[in-house]
């Protein structure tokens, strides 16, 4: 009895020697999932993030069809200088057509019709963003009362994270209280926040006679801003 039981101990030994591992899933019931992998943008990816800024803007107002947009945007390839247009149109027709570098959307502000020589209406477009640490851009344009269209300045703004500066601009007409006839004017100027430096101004004069102008910068106060 006692050889019998000692054969039988030996083969069931054997027997738990060969036995089969515990699965993974025994060992964890509930398996972590694995991390996803990062992906690495691609090109179709930013071009999908830019999409918007291609769809084209189109807008009637004061008689006249206004035209505009990115012909491509990328600002990882562009920055902020993508390149737009702007078409004016009257019934139709094309009057105007000109090219600009910009970001962010832009849009057109209607400036009114002003005596300048005769009746001209002055608009603007409008690009850039208005928030801290990022600039603000406005072009002028002007129709004459023959429709051709001309652009006379371009025009920026902005102020730091800090507001140490502010820089902003503004036009003026000869029906402002300080407008002088048959001009328009535009101040671009620099606050110090702080007043540790005497502000900043310069005065363009854009003057008009039949549909002609000229332009005349009366100081350059702005090119001595540190």
């Amino acid at each position: 009895m006692t050889i019998r039981l000692l054969i039988i101990l030996l083969l069931l030994a054997c027997i738990g020697c060969h036995k089969e591992p515990a699965s993974d899933a025994y060992l964890h019931p509930h398996p972590p999932k694995d991390k996803p992998k990062p992906t690495k943008k691609t090109a179709a990816d930013d071009a999908a993030d830019y999409s918007s800024f291609l769809i084209p803007h189109e807008e009637d107002l004061e008689g006249y069809t206004f035209r505009y947009g990115y012909t491509a945007y990328n600002e990882d390839k562009y920055g902020h200088s993508n390149p737009g247009y702007i078409e004016v149109k009257k019934d139709g027709k094309v009057l105007y057509k000109n090219s600009f570098e910009g970001y962010d959307e832009p849009y057109i502000n209607i400036k009114g019709v002003h005596n300048l020589n005769g009746n001209r209406l002055v608009f603007t477009l409008n690009y850039g963003t208005e928030a801290c640490d990022y600039t603000q851009f406005s072009r002028y344009y002007v129709i004459h009362p023959d429709n051709s269209v001309s652009f006379l300045k371009e025009c920026w703004g902005g102020w730091g994270g800090d507001f140490y500066a502010t820089r902003y601009y503004k036009e003026f007409f000869p029906e402002d209280s300080a407008g002088i006839p048959n001009t328009m004017g535009i101040v671009e100027g620099i606050l110090y926040n702080e007043h540790d430096q005497p502000d900043r101004v310069d005065t363009t004069r854009i003057i008009f006679s039949g549909n002609r102008f000229k332009a005349e910068k009366l100081t350059d106060n702005l090119a001595k801003a540190e």
